[in-house]
């Protein structure tokens, strides 16, 4: 995963336009101008996309940057983001709901949920999914993310491929394995996966933005790469083209999502409202090093016990359409959520700045 409401006027000195949508209260401990000077590099070698930091108080810093569609369309609080593999924390957060509701536990077996599954497959546990411990087949091999395919095919098909592993013996990142949970929660709810994520963790936490295709999305912007792939210009593209059967995609990347939900959504992981202390716990607890000293897998989050900015919780997503980076900060209460549609600056770098500048701060306005 790592590499690899007032109108201030456009900022001179800045090759891409910006537009400051929020700059109010900011914490005191928070150097401003080494804020700006972190995002005016940024801006200088192209970054055009969407930047928010908050505490628990909400978002105090937004600020867009150039075009979502080149020429036509500015980025703005309402542009949507393709959060790609960020979309793994919500599978995790729903499997952990799921089980305060008593609908499944973390060491159940995939023989518990699927019959016929393959022997080689049936001792496979949720822990193992949720941690890419699972030995699933090689990415890519049950097929493309615009490819149309159905649940059921989906999973005819990844339940026939070798798995690459035996089941928890190695930590290798898996996209069909968080698609695997994804037919768990609707088999285990009764719901669809989006349903079952908007009734219970988005819904309950405002987040009236996020989603596949269940949102009105007609007000908002939409990104738009200038190259085409597989003559697609954006996710939501995409995900229409499919007709709703993007199981390629389903829970593990392809959400879409606002600078705004996605900060709410920070906010809510600082309470208990969405999920209890324990569920946050297991969400957040370093279960399996990642093969790089200092670096751990949660449930659909990175963990980094040691970094500069103090204990980190983070999860970045790419795509063909997008770059993403979501990071919290638990001690100091800050999140950042970063968002491009452009490989011209890595999002990841500016996000570490970030963090690293206010991982020591205090929260005092």
């Amino acid at each position: 995963m790592r590499p690899g409401l007032t109108i201030i006027p456009i900022i001179l000195g800045f090759l891409i336009s910006s537009t400051t949508l929020r700059a109010t209260e900011i914490p005191q401990s928070i150097d401003q101008a080494a804020v700006e000077s972190i995002l005016k590099e940024a801006a200088e070698k192209g970054f055009e996309g969407i930047v928010g930091i908050s505490d628990e108080d909400g978002i105090f810093y937004l600020r867009a940057y150039g075009d979502a569609v080149k020429g036509v369309t500015p980025y703005d609080e309402g542009t949507l983001a393709d959060i790609a593999s960020i979309t793994k924390q919500f599978t995790g957060a729903a499997i952990l709901k799921l089980r305060e509701q008593g609908k499944l536990k973390l060491d159940d077996r995939l023989d518990r949920f699927f019959m016929d599954i393959p022997a080689d497959k049936a001792a496979i546990t949720i822990h193992q999914l949720l941690t890419h411990t699972a030995g699933m087949p090689a990415p890519g091999s049950i097929g493309r993310d615009e490819e149309a395919i159905g649940r059921d095919d989906y999973l005819r098909r990844l339940f026939a491929a070798p798995l690459q592993h035996r089941p928890g013996t190695v930590h290798e990142y898996s996209n069909e394995g968080y698609s695997l949970l994804a037919a768990i929660i609707e088999l285990a709810s009764g719901l669809s996966y989006e349903s079952y994520l908007f009734e219970n963790i988005w819904k309950p936490a405002g987040m009236y933005h996020t989603g596949y295709s269940r949102p009105d999305w007609s007000g908002h912007s939409i990104p738009e790469i200038e190259k085409p792939v597989a003559g697609l210009v954006s996710q939501k593209q995409l995900l229409d083209s499919t007709q709703g059967q993007f199981w390629h995609l389903m829970g593990n990347g392809g959400l879409l999502s606002t600078v705004g939900d996605m900060l709410i959504w920070h906010r809510a992981l600082l309470g208990a409202d969405i999920l209890n202390e324990e569920s946050k716990k297991l969400l957040f607890a370093p279960h399996v090093s990642e093969g790089e000293e200092g670096f751990y897998y949660g449930y659909g989050w990175a963990i980094e016990p040691g970094h500069p900015a103090g204990s980190l919780v983070w999860h970045n997503g790419g795509s063909y359409f997008s770059r993403a980076e979501f990071w919290r900060l638990p001690k100091s209460g800050y999140g950042i959520f970063i968002a491009t549609h452009t490989d011209a600056v890595e999002p990841y770098f500016t996000a570490d700045a970030l963090a690293r500048l206010m991982g020591g701060s205090k929260k005092e306005r």
